[in-house]
């Protein structure tokens, strides 16, 4: 028994392709290719930002103080900031411009 099969319609002759990217996109392509993929939510990754120096001497004070370094310092100060109020942080976001 055989089974005979429909061939489908050509809606698009072969030689007409999709829209070259450009050479950002493609780019873009190839560096998300090559990272490495993550494993979870609580993996760290590095991101380079500038502090006013009284957001250091704050770091410093604390890390000193506690024993613990900069960077549990920062994450302590950020677990703080998501159980706030929101309205408590937007006063503080307001207050910090004055600095």
């Amino acid at each position: 028994m055989t089974i005979k099969l429909k061939r489908p319609a050509n809606t698009a002759p072969a030689n007409e392709s999709l829209p070259v990217p450009s050479a950002a996109e493609r780019a873009r392509f190839i560096a998300d290719g090559d990272r490495r993929p993550s494993s979870g939510s609580n993996k760290a990754v590095p991101s380079t930002f500038r502090l006013p120096l009284w957001v250091i001497d704050i770091l410093e004070t604390e890390a000193e103080r506690t024993g613990h370094n900069k960077t549990d310092v920062l994450k302590a100060m950020a677990y703080g900031l998501s159980i706030t109020d929101e309205n408590q942080i937007n006063i503080w976001l307001l207050e910090s411009r004055k600095k």
